[in-house]
């Protein structure tokens, strides 16, 4: 690669992508002069701030960052990767819920390391990505959770209908470290790269007493290039599963970072085969299976996988058997549980009816969007009157009433506040 100044990201993502892609033996050794190019640190904050996020250990906001000056910020920030002075930071513990009612730790980095890994970045995906697989969807360019669906659907109708469902037990937290460094300097050699990945993967953890741990293994969830450094350790397993033949006619994965799922046309039996061979490739990167949580199963039992819900039933109308997708109930369930959090009725009295239809909106629109390719149309009409009680419960608290009179309340809401809807496989302002 050259030393001139980029003219486009997306120029140079391309030429670092052909590049990688042409010669599959390629090592980049020179990286660490574009990490400080201003074009690819601007590119990195643009991202950051679209993200928004908090502040991490040094309570800087992005919001502090923009009063202060972007381009000063830029400037510093130059500098010191230029000169190496760059130092990373801890990150800021915090716990968020997960669906199963246990909590799920992330590691919030300070804005200036963010900009920094996301920087890195996007210097290193494109390299990656050259040598991934196809059935590996998540945090790609230009691939989706609807994508992995729809492979999933594909390979049910062609006949894959024995279901492994893969779950790697505590994935995140032990990726080994120098496994993964081994398998980033298989492309990657830059020094200075592979240094500030290190440092990030054993950067301090601050907890709310602050206390401080150091960790030995794991990727940090909450870090903007987590999920690419994820991508590189499974890439290892996705070639292993390539060449023992299980991605072939029989036997086909899909993988959504480590949500897996492997479909075959084989009998339970071999299934049972199949899985115990993954598990043994799963164990040559340090990771497990966890036996509580992975199964086998059948199209026609049903299974879940990134919140669809799977299914082979027989179409009477149609006389054979069809696939539906429909959202999962742990999905319909977290919908349901956010309304409730969007217009909570302890906030009535301070919260607009505007301001609770413009977030309501954000819900229903992102939720339609990921399932609109599905069989949803009769979720969403159990979904919606759901929807409607809750708002009316919420107007009645706020203005004191004991009743609300449906017809003209719902002309108002729909017709004047804009309250959108999830009806058939679009969404909509109705009328």
């Amino acid at each position: 690669m050259t030393t001139r100044k980029m003219k486009s990201i997306e120029e140079f993502q391309n030429s670092l992508y052909l590049a990688a892609k042409n010669d599959k033996s390629r090592k980049f050794h020179s990286l660490k002069d574009k990490l400080y190019d201003m074009t690819l640190l601007r590119a990195a904050w643009k991202r950051v701030k679209q993200n928004k996020g908090t502040s991490g250990v040094d309570n800087e906001t992005i919001e502090d960052i923009e009063k202060k000056g972007v381009d000063e910020f830029l400037s510093q920030l130059q500098l010191k990767l230029r000169q190496e002075t760059y130092v990373v930071q801890c990150v800021r513990r915090v716990f968020i819920p997960k669906p199963n009612g246990k909590m799920r730790p992330l590691g919030i980095p300070t804005v200036e390391d963010r900009v920094v890994q996301q920087a890195v970045n996007l210097l290193i995906q494109p390299i990656f990505e050259a040598d991934f697989k196809d059935f590996s969807f998540g945090y790609r360019p230009n691939k989706s959770p609807k994508d992995a669906c729809m492979a999933v659907y594909k390979w049910l109708n062609f006949g894959l209908t024995t279901v492994i469902d893969v779950d790697i037990s505590g994935f995140f937290e032990h990726v080994n470290h120098e496994k993964l460094i081994s398998f980033l300097m298989d492309r990657v050699t830059d020094g200075y790269i592979i240094k500030l990945i290190r440092e990030w993967l054993r950067a301090g953890v601050i907890y709310l007493d602050n206390e401080i741990t150091h960790p030995t293994e794991g990727t940090p969830q909450g870090g903007v290039i987590s999920p690419t450094l994820a991508n590189i350790y499974l890439n290892r397993l996705d070639h292993w599963v390539t060449e023992l033949g299980m991605d072939n006619y029989n036997t086909r994965i899909v993988r959504y970072a480590d949500d897996i799922i492997i479909l075959t046309n084989r009998s339970i039996q071999e299934a049972e085969h199949i899985k115990d061979v993954f598990s043994g490739l799963l164990s040559e990167l340090d990771l497990e299976l966890s036996e509580e949580k992975s199964r086998i199963t059948t199209a026609k039992d049903g299974f879940d996988f990134l919140g669809f819900r799977f299914k082979r039933e027989l179409d009477k109308r149609r006389g054979k058997q069809v696939t539906h997708v429909i959202p999962s109930s742990d999905s319909v369930a977290s919908f349901r549980d956010k309304v409730r959090e969007i217009i909570p009725l302890n906030r009535a009295h301070i919260l607009t009816e505007g301001d609770a239809v413009i977030a309501l909106n954000r819900l229903i629109v992102g939720w339609g969007n990921y399932f609109n390719h599905t069989n949803a149309m009769y979720t969403y009409k159990h979904l919606q009157p759901f929807i409607e009680w809750k708002f009316r419960k919420f107007f009645s608290r706020k203005h004191k009433l004991s009743t609300v009179e449906s017809n003209g309340f719902f002309q108002w809401v729909y017709g004047t506040l804009g309250l959108r809807t999830l009806e058939g496989h679009i969404c909509y302002i109705r009328n």
